[in-house]
């Protein structure tokens, strides 16, 4: 079986980790900081690969009402993914495990988790550019906040995601990852562009868009949710 570019067959490959960080401080009549934390890791082995990836939000304000401060945490977010793909004898082929859990205030749920396999595939990967995709069934718990009175939503789900990367220049790189999670009861669909440009060896900028959409979370909350971020991105290893 030839080697197909980019892909190191019975080698094992040097683990990858790349942290994001952002920071914006604002001061006057409302004073507010928000922080945003990413570790992404990942690795290709001879038989098998992985990618983990942490991320964390928090935003806090302080209001001046009546001449007294009045601090409040206006947004809070964890989330934490891993999938773990087994190559077959075509290693762009491979077979999936993925799971996920999420815990974030102000959503109307106290937490959201899934887990799902099936079958993965990468269509083509070059030295410019790379597109990968995943499909297959799994199962989901989304629990509602206690005040809510709410039973829980959870059941079978089907879960599909690609990715797509392309590089204009050693500098600059795109990213476009669509998944979506789709079960009777409730559709969850997450989109994540971004541009990343590197200042030098280990350290680059990125600007980050995503859209959140959650069919379940009621009727007193919004079903899209976004996010705008400019990062720092640094490069362990």
């Amino acid at each position: 079986m030839a080697e197909k570019p980019g892909y190191a067959v019975g080698q094992d490959n040097e683990m990858s980790m790349i942290g994001e960080f952002g920071l914006v401080v604002s001061a006057g009549n409302t004073n507010t900081s928000t922080m945003t934390a990413k570790i992404n890791t990942s690795q290709e082995l001879k038989y098998w690969s992985y990618q983990i990836i942490s991320d964390l939000l928090y935003k806090r304000s302080t209001t001046v009402v009546n001449g007294e401060d009045v601090k409040a945490t206006s947004a809070q977010k964890m989330f934490l993914s891993g999938q773990f793909d087994y190559k077959l004898e075509d290693p762009s082929n491979r077979i999936f495990i993925y799971g996920e859990y999420e815990d974030k205030r102000f959503s109307g749920f106290d937490y959201q988790t899934s887990v799902a396999a099936g079958w993965t595939s990468r269509l083509w990967r070059d030295d410019i550019s790379e597109l990968k995709y995943s499909v297959g069934p799994g199962y989901t718990v989304s629990k509602y906040e206690a005040k809510k009175n709410l039973a829980d939503l959870q059941g079978l789900i089907v879960r599909a995601a690609f990715e797509y990367k392309h590089k204009f220049s050693k500098q600059a790189t795109f990213r476009q990852f669509v998944s979506a999670e789709a079960a009777t009861f409730a559709t969850k669909t997450k989109s994540e562009t971004s541009l990343s440009a590197k200042l030098n060896g280990s350290l680059a900028m990125k600007l980050t868009f995503v859209m959140n959409h959650d069919s379940g979370v009621g009727e007193d909350r919004d079903e899209l949710d976004t996010e705008t971020a400019v990062t720092l991105v640094y490069q362990f290893f």
